[in-house]
């Protein structure tokens, strides 16, 4: 794959690096897979070997691939299942290298998948060397992206030809297109921003249903069960709470500082999960009550179904502080098992706050 030139320079290279060099692991591959071509059992009738370019002696192929270019060597790693393992990122950067500084005809080549989707399908990968090889494509990038690497690159993307993007607020990939400064405009892309509105509409309705469950077990435990303390009680509680975690949620969405967003998200879950126990045990003293009527039924469901509300949105905030992203359903590449599982956090999270 190399000439001898490039050879020679990538073996002095690499002389101090425990690893071979390039050349020496392709032809390790291709005299393997050779000797398996040459069997009797892969001959054809007169005893001659099979035609192509695995049929050529290890020599010969080795020197026809050091001829070609990248869009011809990437094609033959398409095409060929033993090309595809042997020629590898590192092999193409070695080739395509010269004194430690790459052709800039990488630019155009994905440096995790080798596919060359287009110069505005490719990111420059910030966290690499200015000088080296950092172009990856839309769908190594977004496999990779953490809150972590999403902060280091900002909110703008500089893509391979130039021009900038940014990161969609609801799937996390690439939006094409901006003027290269960085502003508080929320991009995302046509579908994703619908999809937005559609799960935002479904928090609000959600949050109006647990609001006015709320206040309809305060109003069922004054008038129905004004001389049950057992029951009145903890449903003003539970009442008073949610009053303080609505307050925290405000303070909470507010917040542009992380450190602030993460002490609020820490008691607004802590406020969650007290608030559970006075609905468990309104609902428990519901049904020990002695005459059941058809309105404690109703009050009993609507504690339940409240009760229900309590358990989701613990999940769901409990998700959240520990750091899972919602967006994670949206990675490519995920089995059905896993996308599913994804779906579902994805849904409780939802359900316990405005997706951003």
């Amino acid at each position: 794959m190399l000439s001898f030139e490039r050879r020679e320079a990538a073996t002095a290279h690499n002389a101090s690096s425990p690893r071979s060099p390039p050349g020496y692991e392709l032809r390790k591959w291709l005299r393997s897979r050779s000797k398996a071509r040459q069997s009797p059992a892969q001959n054809g009738p007169h005893g001659a070997t099979t035609s192509g370019l695995l049929s050529l002696p290890v020599e010969l192929q080795f020197m026809i691939t050091s001829h070609l270019d990248l869009a011809e060597t990437v094609a033959l790693r398409r095409v060929c299942r033993l090309y595809r393992h042997v020629i590898t990122a590192d092999i193409v950067q070695a080739q395509f290298s010269r004194y430690g500084q790459y052709d800039a005809i990488l630019q155009g080549c994905c440096s995790e998948c080798l596919t060359t989707p287009g110069l505005d399908r490719l990111i420059l990968d910030v966290t690499r060397e200015h000088d080296a090889w950092r172009s990856i494509c839309f769908r190594c990038w977004r496999t990779q992206l953490t809150p972590d690497y999403q902060r280091k690159h900002g909110p703008l993307l500089e893509l391979a030809n130039g021009e900038y993007g940014y990161i969609c607020h609801f799937c996390a990939w690439p939006v094409c297109g901006g003027d290269g400064q960085e502003g508080s405009q929320e991009l995302l892309h046509a579908p994703c921003r619908v999809k937005r509105y559609l799960a935002t509409i479904t928090w609000f309705v959600m949050a109006i249903l647990q609001v006015g469950l709320g206040v309809l077990a305060l109003v069922l435990a004054v008038t129905q069960y004004r001389k049950v303390p057992t029951v009145l009680i903890p449903t003003c509680i539970d009442f008073g709470l949610s009053i303080v975690a609505l307050a925290l949620f405000i303070i909470r969405t507010c917040a542009h500082d992380e450190q602030k967003y993460t002490y609020a998200l820490a008691a607004e879950l802590m406020m969650t999960v007290v608030r559970i126990p006075p609905v468990c045990y309104t609902a428990r003293e519901t049904v020990n009550t002695p005459n059941v009527t058809f309105m404690s039924k109703f009050a009993l469901g609507i504690f339940l179904l409240n009760l229900v509300f309590r358990f989701v949105d613990t999940v769901g905030y409990t998700l959240l502080y520990f750091g899972y992203d919602p967006r994670s359903m949206f990675i490519a590449g995920l089995s059905l098992r896993k996308k599913m599982v994804y779906m579902l956090c994805t849904f409780v999270v939802w359900c316990a706050f405005i997706p951003n």
